[in-house]
């Protein structure tokens, strides 16, 4: 059985709750080679940022499971189109 896009996803996310070398953690998401948003998370506020490209948008959450869902629409919009 393979693993699930939001699994895969929650597993991204959490890596940066987890991963304390930097204050602020970053991770890109793409779909066919290109880039459809840009996850931060800060250790300090303990929020996500999620920046998306088409069309350009900006959101915080403090919920993961709320940025998987967000990281996941976006993804599915742009496969959709293709």
């Amino acid at each position: 059985m393979n693993e699930s896009n939001l699994f895969k996803i929650i597993s991204r996310l959490h890596a940066m709750q987890v991963d304390i070398s930097n204050p602020v953690q970053q991770r890109r998401f793409e779909k066919f080679g290109i880039e459809v948003c840009r996850v931060e998370y800060n250790h300090r506020t303990k929020l996500f940022t999620v920046n998306e490209y088409r069309p350009e948008y900006e959101a915080e959450f403090d919920d993961l499971d709320l940025v998987a869902i967000e990281v996941y629409e976006s993804l599915a919009e742009l496969a959709s189109v293709f």
